[in-house]
């Protein structure tokens, strides 16, 4: 039961729509208004849309080996007209609802997904994968907040939450082929570090989050032998949901 998330592609939106409010927040960017959740909206159906054709078409290229992929290559002509559906309308609704500087970013970010979809099941070529998708997902997840960062460490926040997903993705990958030449846990405490000793000052709550993430996957990779591959597959996602702990306070005064 706990992996169905992770086979319905709905545990990359969960963590990418925690960081968004999280941003939102201690940025103050402002929520006012009716149209309030429609970045929340658009971005969770985005996030879906991504991970969703991403898997479909690597299991149509036989790459079967994880059970998020087999679930795909099983039932991808179910998946399909809700795809198509679900784009449908997250396309019609953005064009019509969204400010245009907001829409303009997003398909910026749109065109970036394009790129990266023609590199890696068209071109097939070997690149850094995992970089790409750490970059694109953080400047997603930060999308709504862009107009409020203003200093350093604002765009460190982000630099350092793409590091986060660039190791989540590189751990996962390295922990289910049991093989990876990456330090995955020094990275991660490296990040934490960076967080805590940089960042606190000046962003303490989105530094507490990402020192949390950073910790989280630093002791996952140590414990990992102990867990069986769905549980480390889970967790590590569950690893990036630290905004849960501080979205309290998040936007107080310090």
């Amino acid at each position: 039961m706990w992996l169905w998330p992770n086979l319905l592609s709905l545990d990359a939106p969960l963590v990418a729509l925690l960081w968004q409010t999280l941003f939102i927040r201690c940025f103050r960017v402002s929520e006012s208004g009716p149209r309030r959740a429609l970045p929340s909206v658009l971005l969770v159906a985005a996030v879906w849309l991504i991970y969703a054709a991403d898997r479909v078409l690597d299991a149509w290229r036989g790459a079967c080996a994880a059970p998020r992929h087999e679930f795909y290559r099983r039932h991808w002509r179910t998946v399909l007209p809700i795809w198509t559906v679900v784009f449908a309308a997250t396309a019609w609704i953005a064009w019509t609802e969204l400010p245009r500087p907001v829409f303009a970013r997003g398909a910026w970010l749109g065109a970036a997904v394009a790129l990266y979809f023609a590199a890696v099941h068209s071109l097939r070529r070997k690149w850094p994968k995992e970089a790409a998708v750490a970059v694109i997902f953080a400047l997603g997840a930060s999308l709504a907040a862009w107009t409020r960062v203003e200093t350093r460490a604002d765009i460190l926040t982000v630099i350092l939450f793409s590091c986060l997903c660039w190791i989540n993705c590189v751990g996962i990958e390295q922990w289910e082929q049991g093989r990876g030449h990456l330090p995955v846990g020094l990275i991660a405490a490296c990040v934490g570090l960076t967080a805590l000793f940089i960042l606190f000052r000046e962003r303490p709550v989105l530094a507490s989050a990402e020192a949390a993430s950073a910790a989280a996957l630093f002791l996952l990779d140590r414990g990992r032998l102990n867990l069986s591959a769905d549980a480390v597959r889970v967790l590590a996602d569950a690893a990036l949901l630290s905004p849960i702990l501080f979205l309290p306070l998040a936007g107080m005064q310090f």
